[in-house]
């Protein structure tokens, strides 16, 4: 249902592509944005650098979460269904910590 075909240019075939993991993308990177905006705007050059050291974990988790998630070893026993629920609570996490950022940086400055 979140899946949509799309034309792949470099090779030409078909690949599949997750619509509500890229539109997360999306949002994480926009609030990620105003994060680093506020702290531009209002507060310290410190808090600048701070923010933009800080909200690369949060990005990481949620843009990379699932592949993060399924990873338990070097296996050859191919996927295991524990993976996307542990993928999906690093999303989350990220998430949390997204806006627990966003929240003490607009605090912080305001």
């Amino acid at each position: 249902m979140g899946c949509c075909r799309v034309r792949d240019s470099s090779e030409g075939c078909l690949k599949v592509v997750d619509v509500k993991a890229e539109v997360g993308r999306v949002a994480s990177l926009l609030v990620a944005i105003a994060c680093l905006a506020i702290a531009f705007f209002f507060g310290s050059s410190e808090a600048f650098h701070l923010s933009v050291v800080v909200v690369v974990l949060p990005l990481g988790c949620i843009w990379y979460g699932i592949e993060i998630g399924s990873f338990v070893g070097m296996t050859t026993n191919g996927e295991n269904e524990a993976g996307s629920f542990f993928g999906v609570l690093v999303v989350l996490v990220g998430w949390a910590m997204l806006f627990a950022m966003l929240v003490s940086i607009v605090y912080l400055t305001f």
